[in-house]
């Protein structure tokens, strides 16, 4: 939900040349270090130059010159020497903290910086105080000394469950780049998919039957790479090993597995095979590309966590390899030390490519036998079951924190804490979804290099959306850490900072009539659909059945207001007059349905869900319409989202647009009985509990977390009956499924083969 807010923080800021003291609106995410307002304001116009102080500005200054035409249809000139007043000056000059700028804006713009990243934030900060007016652009004078609070700024994106196309990572890479997040990490391989291209292994891409690939090319990974340092955003790239793996001991168990020599396939190892030399000879090979083309990252992660050991040990090789590397430990049995031997191995390769590694929190301890971990890896704690934060600290690595709540985002588990709950938290602390796994919160910082967001299991048209309001808080919290306390006042800026994020990135408004909830995008019979934009150009659109991003280009030109009648997915593009897109697509999916059910959904749930059905008198809601009927198409719709799948029979809609993290559900509506006799229900949850009441008796409860069916009996009438359904889950995953049976059935069919249609 976008969050809207009419009160602004007001900042007392001190006025240049007098003593008065003068409020103004502060508008900048993350809250910079020192900021002072001045009286005034400069204005953009025609006449004004951007002026570089060194060639290797250009890029930055290019981006400006764009940003400033989608704002104001403005074409300023670049130029270089000249420092006339009324220019805007992008300047490296020696003396200033690794990331730290300094930005005036008085007479002129000036930024000065000591490299180019640094100038790409102090940009940033330009671009957020734009205020798009008549025939130019309007920025309020001010003086900026700013820096960070921690270097390790990141958000990950999973792009091995689910495919995503380049236009999104290249979308995430604007977003970091305009609240100053310094990292985009890419989880490039999974077991489900091998994204990054190796000509030594080509089974490893996937290419559908429709001729469409799920691979990157080395020129679309080198564009990526370009196109976020142009930015100031440094691309960390991963290779999940030795878990996470199966696509390469699978496809290639001759290198990176083993063979059983009965049925001559892979065998399910479920890691990569840490006793055999040629798959160390591959894991290099792939290092020194990784290296190659991620060139500006200095780090390179190789995963680490969630191993299986067990399978390991049943190769022959096993005991030969341990004998031969002095594993002792792991001769005897524990496989953990050859757990280790292989982190440190490929630490050496990446550290012979010129770059650092990261992993996850996966080992115990320092390590495991004579196989310490080396301290000159980072870790990133997520977990906090395999290695404690303090532990790790301790032992002398430097860690970086990514803790469940509030960073996780996953979509199996419906899974993305709302901005307060971001806003709240602190380095120091680590949250966790299962409430058997206790919240820590450290004395100290000293050693905890930053922060990541973990994007996993997600679609592509779902990142902006989500991230759009939770990489700002992150930002916020990293960048300011000790110097911003007030999270109403930082909503306030957040309303003005998303507004001209959405003005640059998508400047296409959608608008729908005929909806049963905008919320919820659903329509009954028709929709109708208005595209507006504030920014000159051409819109394109198309609609179709298909998530796939398509080439919006070849699209109908809109002209007037259309109308749809059916299920699908709207895409659609701004152009300039030469056919350049401007900003990125949009994708909105709606929804027609057969109305069911009334229903109301119910938030405040304790961190860790509610231990038993709550009182909903008690809870807040925080929405509610028109639920309709499941059908074949919406749970392929729902399947295709999920990492983890629900199930079909009798699954009832509980899932609604933009709402995360657990809440509970209250769907009333109306059943035909066509003949009197003993009725049997079954109900599942899959992580909750639910309640069937039919006219308003309780039929049917659950009391169990067990993910077992359950069956309750009750002798109904012929007639019409009225129905209410309350359920909630408790953390991970959100399904319902009804089912009914009568004595005359053999099977049990779903409930809402009873439930009679609104009207």
């Amino acid at each position: 939900m976008r969050i809207l807010i009419s009160i602004f923080l007001a900042a007392t800021v001190i006025c240049h040349g007098c003593s008065k003291e003068v409020k103004y609106k502060s508008v900048i995410v993350p809250q910079p270090s020192r900021i002072i307002y001045d009286k005034g304001e400069f204005f953009i116009s025609e006449e004004t130059q951007i002026h570089i102080s060194d060639p290797e500005l250009i890029p930055l200054a290019e981006l400006l010159q764009k940003n400033i035409r989608i704002l104001s249809n403005l074409d300023i000139e670049i130029s270089s020497g000249d420092n006339s007043k009324k220019s805007i000056k992008l300047v490296l000059k020696d003396g200033f903290p690794p990331e730290g700028y300094e930005l005036i804006i008085s007479d002129e713009i000036r930024i000065v910086a000591s490299n180019y990243n640094a100038v790409a934030a102090g940009l940033s900060s330009v671009m957020q105080l734009m205020n798009p007016a008549k025939k130019g652009i309007k920025l309020q004078k001010v003086t900026i000394s700013d820096q960070p609070d921690f270097e390790y700024r990141s958000v990950m994106l999973d792009l091995a469950r689910f495919w995503n196309p380049v236009e999104t990572i290249k979308e995430t890479i604007d977003l970091l780049w305009f609240y100053k997040i310094r990292y985009l990490h890419l989880h490039l391989s999974d077991n489900e998919r091998f994204t990054f291209p190796l000509d030594e292994f080509p089974d490893l891409k996937i290419v559908k039957e429709d001729g469409t690939r799920e691979y990157y090319t080395i020129d679309e990974l080198n564009d990526l790479v370009e196109y976020a340092r142009q930015r100031g955003i440094v691309i960390i790239p991963e290779i999940d090993l030795p878990g996470h793996s199966s696509w390469l001991w699978k496809k290639y168990p001759e290198v990176f597995g083993s063979i059983d020599p009965i049925t001559g396939k892979a065998k399910n190892l479920y890691v990569v095979n840490m006793a055999k030399e040629e798959m160390y000879h591959a894991c290099e090979k792939m290092i020194n590309k990784l290296a190659e083309v991620f060139y500006t990252s200095p780090y390179i992660h190789f995963g680490g966590d969630e191993i299986y050991l067990e399978a390991m040990k049943s190769i022959p090789e096993y005991k030969t390899f341990c004998k031969k590397h002095n594993l002792n430990v792991a001769f005897q049995g524990d496989a953990d030390e050859l757990f280790c031997y292989f982190i440190n191995r490929i630490n050496e390769m990446v550290k012979a490519a010129g770059k650092q590694s990261i992993i996850w929190e996966g080992f115990h301890g320092k390590g495991c036998g004579n196989q310490n971990i080396s301290k000159d890896i980072q870790i990133i704690v997520w977990n906090t079951t395999y290695n404690h934060p303090d532990s790790l600290l301790k032992n002398g690595y430097k860690i970086i924190n990514a803790t469940w709540i509030p960073w996780y985002m996953v979509g199996a588990m419906n899974l993305a804490a709302p901005q307060e709950k971001g806003y709240n938290w602190d380095v120091t602390k680590w949250a966790h979804w299962n409430e058997r796994i206790k919240n820590i919160e450290l004395d100290s910082k000293t050693g905890i290099l930053g922060g990541q967001i973990c994007f996993w299991e997600q679609n592509h048209y779902k990142v902006i959306p989500i991230l759009q309001e939770r990489v700002p808080v992150l930002a916020e919290r990293l960048w300011s850490n000790t110097s911003t306390t007030d999270f109403e006042g930082f909503q306030s800026r957040f309303v003005q900072t998303n507004s001209l994020f959405n003005r640059l990135f998508n400047p296409v408004k959608i608008e729908v009539s005929d909806l049963l909830s905008e919320q919820d995008q659903t329509f009954s019979e028709t929709a109708l659909i208005t595209l507006k934009s504030g920014i000159h150009g051409t819109i394109k659109y198309l609609y179709s059945d298909s998530w796939k991003l398509p080439e919006v280009g070849t699209g109908f030109v809109y002209k007037k207001p259309f109308t749809i009648e059916k299920s699908g997915v709207l895409s659609v593009q701004l152009f300039d007059e030469n056919g350049e897109q401007i900003g990125f697509p949009v994708q909105q999916y709606y929804q027609k349905i057969v109305p069911a059910y009334h229903y109301k959904v119910y938030g405040g749930a304790p961190q860790n869900g509610w231990t038993e059905m709550p009182d909903f008198a008690q809870l807040i809601v925080v929405r509610e319409g028109v639920a309709g009927l499941m059908t074949p198409e919406r749970i392929e719709k729902i399947n295709g989202e999920l990492f983890a799948k629900v199930k079909k029979g009798g699954h009832i809609e509980t899932r609604f647009p933009g709402i995360y993290n657990p809440y509970a559900v209250e769907l009333k509506g109306n059943i035909d009985i066509p003949k009197s006799d003993l009725y049997v229900f079954r109900i599942q949850t899959y992580d909750g509990l639910a309640e069937l009441y039919i006219d308003y008796k309780l039929v049917g409860k659950e009391v169990k977390f067990e993910n077992k069916p359950e069956d309750f009996s009750v002798i109904l009438e012929a007639g019409t009956h009225k129905i209410t359904i309350k359920y909630y889950y408790k953390q991970i995953q959100n399904q319902l499924s009804i089912l009914y049976r009568t004595k005359e059935m053999q099977d049990f069919e779903p409930f809402e083969n009873l439930v009679q249609p609104i009207k």
